[in-house]
Formats: structure tokens, sequence, C-alpha cells
């Protein structure tokens, strides 16, 4: 049987690998905040609308789950927490503690706004995005106070990771992640490493102001499905 030549066209582009992602990091402020989450954003959250304390794993929120990758905190984070804490969970926080505190305040003038979800000094975060079936290819966050004290900060989405070590306590960073193709779901690993490759604990940090957009396919994309509908036209102006 012959196999229409759309058909086969979407056959091929079907067996291609899942999204690629590139991941860029760079010094937290308000205006390169804003300048990447300009454009056609889905979802946001920026943990405003919770009360501080410990948070169930798999907590839901305007952007997808959180939940902590693994290990048992057990420094000042947990130990002087103010609430009931056994370090297992990751937790709610306002304020400034231990050098991370929110981003929000910056980008909306408010002091009040001072919320943010706080790895507790476990081995990590893990993001489930979802939109409830809506499509998105790209992410953008704020990243506080990660590897301050040791650890090795790895951001991993599917296969394409991105790691950074020794920086200053109470750092910023906005972390922007690309998708090449838009999708309906994608996790992404917040974890603290060793020098060996190992997960660790006790180098806490958190996540803030975290949106989900879906952007425009870049132009090469959009050439290519021209080319295939073209393609399909002539082939069936051929078999006329």
């Amino acid at each position: 049987m012959k196999v229409p030549f759309v058909t086969a066209c979407v056959f091929a582009l079907s067996a291609l690998p899942a999204a690629a992602a590139s991941i860029t990091v760079s010094a937290f402020d308000a205006t390169s905040y804003n300048t990447e989450t300009s454009l056609n954003v889905r979802a946001s959250e920026n943990f405003e609308s919770f009360s501080e304390g410990n948070v169930a794993n798999g907590i839901g929120t305007a952007v997808g789950n959180f939940s902590a990758v693994g290990g048992i905190g057990s420094g000042g984070t947990v130990t002087n927490a103010g609430f009931a804490n056994n370090g297992a969970l990751l937790a709610m926080r306002d304020g400034n503690v231990y050098g991370r505190h929110s981003t929000t305040d910056a980008l909306t003038g408010i002091s009040a706004n001072d919320m943010f979800l706080d790895s507790n000094d476990t081995q990590g975060i893990r993001w489930d995005v979802s939109l409830g079936g809506g499509m998105f290819n790209k992410l953008v966050l704020t990243l506080s106070d990660a590897a301050d004290t040791g650890a090795i900060m790895e951001i991993m989405v599917g296969s394409t990771a991105y790691s950074f070590a020794s920086q200053g306590n109470g750092n910023q960073k906005t972390v922007v992640i690309e998708l090449d193709d838009k999708v309906a779901a994608t996790s992404v690993f917040f974890r603290n490493r060793t020098s060996s490759g190992g997960l660790r604990i006790n180098d806490g940090f958190s996540l803030d102001d975290v949106s989900v957009a879906a952007v425009p396919l870049p132009a090469s994309a959009l050439l290519l499905l021209a080319g295939i509908g073209g393609l399909g036209a002539l082939g069936r102006r051929k078999k006329a």
C-alpha cells in the first residue's frame, strides 16, 4: 500500500526525539525578568496565596506540581523553622531565610509580597510542569541562594543539564528554559550535587516567580512546516 506523501512526513516527524531544551542562567534583575516574560505567558505562580509551613509532596499550583527530590534536611533552616518541620518536605516561607528571599517584591514594588518555595535543606526540588493540557515551550523562574555552601546546583530537563557552584550567600538568578517544540508536560529538576556526583542535603535554595509561556515557533520551524505543506500540494497535483 502506498503511503500518501504528507502522511509519510507526519510519520517521520513523529519519530523524532522528544523536544530538546536549552537552559540559561543569569543574575536576576526585574528588567531582564520582565523581558523574558513579556510574550504569551499562559500561567504564572509567585506563591503569595500560600501560607508559611511545610507543604505536601506534589503540591498543586497554577504551573504544575512541586515535590522534594529526597533526603531529610537537618540544617538551621529545619531546626529553626518556627513551625513543625521534619526536614523531609518542601516549605513555603516568607521574609529572608538564610539568604533565601522572594523576588516578587522587586517585580511588584510591594514589600509584603515576600513568599517563596523553599527546598527546606532537602536534596532539591522537582517541578512537574503542566497547564492541564495546554501547550508550552518556555519556562522562566527565579532561583535564590543556590550553591552557596558547597553544593553544585544542577538544573535538568530531559537529558539537558546546567550546573554551577561557588555562589555568594543570597545570590539570585533568573533561569530561562526553552524547548524546541511545544509540549503539554515536562519535568524540571533542581538538585544539589557533590563534586563526585552524589546528591547532598543542607544547601538550601528557593524558587519564585515561575512563568510558563507558549511563544511562537522560530522561523526555521515555520519554514519546515510550510515546506511540508508545499510538497504535499505538489504531490496531489502530480497525482491529478
